[in-house]
């Protein structure tokens, strides 16, 4: 019972989701939670399936294995495009970064990216003198399942992440 609560969280959860979280909903131990997971982890895997539970950080997510997802990609609906992702990328790092020195790193597409992504807040874009200084927002933490909201914070947790990689 508990493994198929924990397999329906993962799958119905928008972002990454803590063990704590899922123990608070099931009225659950850690422990046993985290047992459950390693344990749908283990049947995925010996499925073969598609579908893989992976850790990212202190969170776990259920997703497409890579193998498979360009081909899931041509059937979901995405708000980012690769090229506004990876100027989304470039201002999480580099945060607080100038609009001038972004174009300077992604080139001229990188205002119409900022303008998705202001649009979508996930970014700030706030005049300073002449300059205008790019941050990510709270929201840009909730979407990608990041705990801190600030931008040190943020970036932080980016590190972390890539040093897993």
């Amino acid at each position: 019972m508990i493994e198929k609560a924990v397999e329906a969280i993962l799958f119905s959860a928008p972002s990454a989701i803590r063990v704590s979280e899922i123990a608070r909903m099931l009225n659950e131990s850690e422990e046993v939670v985290e047992k459950a997971i390693e344990s749908v982890a283990k049947k995925y895997e010996a499925m073969d399936s598609a579908i893989e539970i992976v850790k990212v950080a202190d969170r776990y997510l259920m997703r497409v294995k890579q193998d498979f997802a360009e081909i899931v990609e041509k059937f979901t609906e995405r708000d980012l495009d690769k090229g506004t992702l990876r100027t989304l990328a470039v201002i999480a790092l580099k945060q607080p970064l100038s609009l001038a020195k972004l174009a300077k790193i992604r080139g001229n597409k990188c205002y119409e990216h900022v303008k998705k992504l202001r649009e979508l807040k996930l970014i700030n874009a706030e005049k300073k003198g002449r300059s205008t200084i790019l941050t990510t927002t709270p929201a840009f933490a909730s979407y990608f399942g990041f705990e801190g909201k600030s931008v040190d914070e943020i970036k932080e947790e980016l590190r972390k992440f890539l040093k897993e990689l």
